[in-house]
């Protein structure tokens, strides 16, 4: 057995490093801070009390005050049965975080942590909002209905609204498909070919900013019909930031990268795909990131414009009949949608650039 002998140089630094460590942690202010940093961020008792009491008293109002006789009041019951289960739900939530012993009571313990103060919030804001229109009567449909009264429009339209869903969420993601993959396509061209950044780089920079209005009479002309022509749209609304973000990723890969594995014989293939796409990663969730809002709001233009179906279509034509409970049961639903996506594309991005999390906040 060998036995490891130090420097003086290294027991010096050692040492040195030692009595920094053992200076920092006697100092009160750094304490606090690491203590702040490092400390369980778990729920507080006392908070998600205040949080299930807030919601059962909202489900009191809702269920027991009398409704105002200024109209017809719809929803209440329904409304007042999902506000009981979110109670409950809380409830329970608040049972299993007490003791956070083991990591599924520990994850639901920091969640509930993180999103207290929202459930507290929505609490408040759904109990004014139906004293205000279902209790007082001072809010009054069409154009401010009461809450219930879009849960109740959406079941009843549930056959038509859940088809413009699918139909919104199939043209969204062909749009995607389409245009994030040209878009990385040509973004890995413009960055990896001289020539090719040279004869596209022009036509990014003018053809990419012009806004989607501006395109909507040439392309419902130009295509058989309006599906494809909405298409069209979200592809280009996502092809440009795609081609702008993932040219800026390739081209600011490291020369070095390249010069180390083409001392060790990589080909062109092993450099696009395995060095320059890679490193790019950031630049390219990035891309995607910027593009979905962009789309969502193409996607909602299209429909309202000349596409027969989907959310926008929707909510244009509850506009059209003056039905606004429907139309902002609709928006609702559009809102969750594009928050849902958002939120996964968020996901799978902390996913997959994992080694980044302490460099990028999100």
């Amino acid at each position: 057995m060998t036995a490891t002998i130090s420097s003086p140089e290294q027991v010096s630094r050692s040492r040195l490093t030692r009595e920094r460590d053992d200076a920092l942690t006697v100092d009160p202010v750094i304490r606090a801070g690491l203590t702040r940093r490092h400390r369980e961020r778990t729920a507080n008792p006392a908070r998600v009390a205040v949080l299930v009491a807030l919601w059962a008293a909202a489900t009191l109002v809702i269920a027991l005050v009398p409704d105002t006789d200024a109209y017809i009041v719809h929803g209440q019951l329904p409304l007042a049965v999902l506000g009981a289960v979110i109670t409950v739900g809380l409830a329970v939530t608040w049972l299993v975080a007490l003791r956070p012993v083991g990591p599924r009571r520990l994850a639901v313990s920091r969640w509930l942590g993180h999103w207290s103060s929202w459930w507290i919030a929505a609490a408040v804001v759904l109990a004014v909002w139906d004293v205000a229109t279902a209790k007082t009567g001072w809010g009054k449909p069409p154009y401010v209905p009461p809450p219930g009264q879009l849960f109740t429009e959406a079941w009843a339209d549930r056959g038509l609204l859940g088809s413009s869903i699918g139909h919104s969420a199939g043209l969204l993601a062909l749009g995607l498909l389409i245009g994030g993959a040209a878009g990385l396509a040509t973004g890995l061209w413009m960055g990896w070919s001289r020539q090719a950044g040279y004869w596209i780089n022009p036509i990014v920079k003018y053809i990419g900013p012009v806004p989607t209005l501006a395109w909507i009479p040439i392309v419902f002309i130009a295509f058989p019909n309006t599906f494809w022509a909405a298409v069209f749209l979200v592809s280009l609304t996502v092809w440009f930031p795609m081609t702008v973000l993932t040219n800026a990723g390739i081209r600011s890969v490291p020369k070095e990268y390249f010069d180390v594995c083409q001392t060790l014989g990589a080909s062109n293939r092993f450099l696009i795909f395995k060095v320059s796409l890679p490193a790019a990663l950031p630049n390219i969730f990035t891309g995607i990131f910027m593009a979905l809002p962009t789309a969502f709001v193409t996607l909602t233009i299209a429909e309202t414009m000349g596409v027969n179906s989907g959310l926008g279509w929707y909510i244009n034509w509850k506009k059209g009949w003056s039905a606004y409970p429907a139309m902002y049961a609709a928006i609702a639903v559009m809102v969750i949608f594009c928050g849902s996506l958002l939120t996964l594309e968020l996901a799978i991005r902390n996913r997959v650039l994992a080694w980044q999390k302490d460099l990028t906040r999100w």
